[in-house]
């Protein structure tokens, strides 16, 4: 090539190609003494068609040379004077932006603009997402067998239906918002910017045992520049962080920041490139996450960062140093933690299998006294002392997930290495020494520390105990003779509600939607109790199961104001509570108003003259006055959609449980009940329980 282009620039060429070329009907380059496709071989390049005309040299006088000159030199002129058009424009363009975000702090700043795309294609609709015959929330399949079907049919009733319906697509389909942002990043003004800035750095220290904290310089740029930044996680992480310390006043100013979070989130190389801070912003979102704080798609951002953990090797020993090996040992097990929920909750295998894993050392107990929460006292000189409730908390909570992976594989494949009894003699011990550790914890902290650290305190313990007995009702539905176990569980579970009302700004309450979606176990269980076996439970009894089911829809009131975005799901789940709730109230003060199930007949009779033992009566009317036309459910009409083919073939009663077989816990006298003793008959575990999922097939196939 470098022959060629000498030949090319000397003007020396072949008018017509060689006769090689010719033949072989290649592009001859006709360059002397040999084309480019001659030069590699050795014989000659024979150009026989007729002699090459070579063209004159041509002679170069001063003149023209000169000439060249000036015209190149026009050129880069020319190129020059482009360059400072541009840059002024820019410099235009830039000044136009600072007056707009000047503009940006009045009261008429607006959210940024958002085209909505709706899909017209029938076809585009959320599919129906895999769960295991296992999972935490197939018991409650036990309440549609629970109640016979009424006889007419109401156009309330479908309400009612898409209520439950409702809860069933929020755990079976795992759908985000299909907005679709054509506008930029929302720009606070340099005020509001730096005083959100300080804000957050006040509250990161919250997650310093586990997240990066960007720089101030780089936390600047995220507010101010946020298009400047290539890593798009670290604006997910900032503007989430910010949208979660915004009070419920900030209404407005939310919407924004929330903006930016999904604006930011449509880059892919968050979910697809291995890094520490696509990690901790896949976690943040998978534990605490507003929008994503559905069970599914919660446990679609853990699968990612998974992945991303494994690929990163987080769990290795590094070279690092000691508080960096630290942090990634701790983000890991927290990883660990949350995967082996999900997998409990939905009946899939582990991300993050404990056989693989087991090995991999706990974090550091000095390290983890940075997992504390914050205090809202100024300590004096002296006063400052370090809490360790935190750190015993977290190792604790590690030490029950690897339970749970051995409580996953028992469930979903019956076998493996320990017994389910084994398990839960294990897991009543791990709650009796955790219990009493925290308790210790606190009250030996509680002179020095503030109401708000001790506040936490008691979230944390709350969320300790509801776990262990979530756990252990999934572990008792498995064997039938420990149905009054799970009863007794239940009950208790319920009753820690009122000291677990919390949201993300707090440090130990866990993952928020275990706050919402969890509660409705226990309320089954309670509830499928009074309907099935009302009258063989004393007037005392009954009625107190009837305010633990109340206790639920408070909480659930309780929980709106707390959760900002959240409030309009936590309403919608109050309201399938309050359902319910009214449901139970109306079969046991008056049970020939219902349709009972063939189940329920034959568990209560015998026991009928104990069913007036219950006072409360409430007329069908009255309730639907309470309820309003917002809830559109007629009562009297009730479960006529019901599936009544899925009722199981036996069911038993409960027989009295002490306390001490729950693992020490402490429960209200009257909650329990002495029961003459039955077999439930020989079932597959959870064959005995309302599926949530089965909902939906059974009205797609009735529609």
């Amino acid at each position: 090539m470098a022959s060629g282009a000498s030949a090319t620039k000397s003007g020396i060429l072949a008018r017509y190609a060689c006769d090689y070329c010719k033949q072989k009907k290649f592009r001859c380059s006709k360059e002397l003494p040999k084309c480019s496709a001659c030069q590699p071989w050795p014989g000659p390049c024979n150009y026989s068609r007729e002699k090459p005309a070579a063209k004159p040299e041509r002679t170069i006088h001063p003149s023209s040379t000169l000439a060249g000159q000036e015209t190149t030199d026009g050129i880069h002129q020319r190129l020059e004077k482009v360059e400072n058009a541009v840059q002024a424009l820019t410099d235009t363009v830039n000044r136009a932006l600072e007056a707009m975000n000047q503009a940006a702090a009045t009261p008429r700043d607006n959210v940024p603009s958002v085209d909505k795309v709706h899909t017209i294609d029938k076809t585009d609709q959320a599919p129906k997402l895999f769960v295991g015959n296992s999972n935490s929330f197939s018991f409650v399949k036990d309440t549609s067998a629970s109640i016979g079907p009424s006889p007419q049919d109401s156009s309330l009733h479908q309400h009612a239906m898409n209520e439950l319906q409702y809860l069933s697509t929020s755990l079976t389909t795992a759908v985000t918002d299909r907005q679709r942002s054509k506008s930029s990043f929302y720009i606070p003004s340099r005020a509001e910017g730096y005083q959100l800035i300080g804000r957050f750095l006040e509250h990161a220290s919250l997650g310093d045992a586990f997240f990066i904290t960007p720089s101030e310089e780089l936390l600047i740029r995220i507010m101010f520049t946020p298009e400047s930044i290539s890593r798009r996680a670290w604006v997910v992480y900032v503007n989430y962080a910010i949208l979660a310390l915004l009070s419920n006043e900030e209404t407005a100013k939310a919407e924004k920041f929330r903006h930016n979070m999904k604006l930011a989130l449509n880059d892919s190389s968050i979910f697809l490139e291995p890094h520490d801070i696509n990690l901790q912003t896949l976690i943040l979102l998978a534990v605490h996450g507003e929008d994503y704080a559905s069970p599914n798609l919660s446990w679609m951002l853990v699968g990612h960062a998974c992945r991303q953990a494994e690929a990163l090797g987080l769990h290795a020993p590094s070279s690092s140093d000691f508080k960096t090996y630290q942090r990634k040992l701790s983000l890991f097990w927290m990883l660990f933690a949350i995967d082996k929920s999900c997998s409990l909750a939905f009946g899939r295998p582990c991300f993050l299998p404990s056989s693989t894993y087991s090995h991999v050392p706990l974090p550091d107990l000095g390290y983890l006294t940075r997992y504390q929460a914050h205090s809202d006292s100024p300590a004096t000189d002296g006063e400052i002392k370090t809490s360790m409730f935190g750190a015993h908390m977290f190792l604790a909570q590690m030490e029950l997930s690897k339970m749970m992976g051995n409580i996953v594989d028992v469930l979903n494949r019956g076998y493996v290495d320990i017994t389910g009894e084994q398990l839960r003699n294990k897991l009543g011990e791990w709650h009796t020494r955790t219990n009493k550790t925290l308790k210790d914890i606190m009250e030996s902290e509680r002179s020095f520390s503030s109401p708000n650290q001790v506040r936490e305190m008691t979230i944390g313990i709350s969320t300790t105990n509801f776990e262990y007995l979530h756990i252990l009702m999934v572990l008792c539905k498995s064997e039938p003779s420990s149905a009054n176990l799970r009863l007794e569980a239940a009950r208790e579970a319920i009753s820690l509600l009122p000291s677990m009302v919390s949201n993300w700004k707090s440090v130990y309450n866990g993952i928020i939607w275990h706050l919402l979606y969890f509660p409705f176990i226990p309320y089954f269980i309670i509830f499928e109790n009074l309907i099935c076996n009302h009258a063989s439970l004393s007037a005392t009894t009954a009625q107190n199961d009837i305010n633990l089911l109340s206790m639920t829809v408070s909480y659930f009131s309780s929980m709106q104001g707390q959760l900002q975005i959240l409030a309009p799901m936590c309403t919608r789940l109050e309201k399938i509570a309050s359902v319910f709730l009214r449901l139970a109230q109306m079969h046991v003060a008056r049970p020939d108003t219902l349709g009972v199930a063939p189940t329920c007949r034959q568990t209560v009779s015998g026991h009928g003259n104990q069913a007036g033992e219950v006072t409360s009566t409430i007329p069908i009317q009255q309730m639907q006055m309470e309820l309003g036309e917002g809830a559109g459910v007629d009562l009297e009409h009730y479960l006529e959609w019901l599936p009544a083919d899925v009722l199981p073939t036996d069911t038993g009663h409960l027989t009295e449980v002490q306390p001490e077989t729950l693992g020490q816990g402490s429960y209200n006298s009257s909650f329990k009940e002495s029961m003459r003793p039955e077999s439930r008959g020989l079932k597959r575990p959870f064959d005995v329980m309302f599926d949530w999922f089965a909902w939906d097939v059974y009205y797609a196939d009735n529609k």
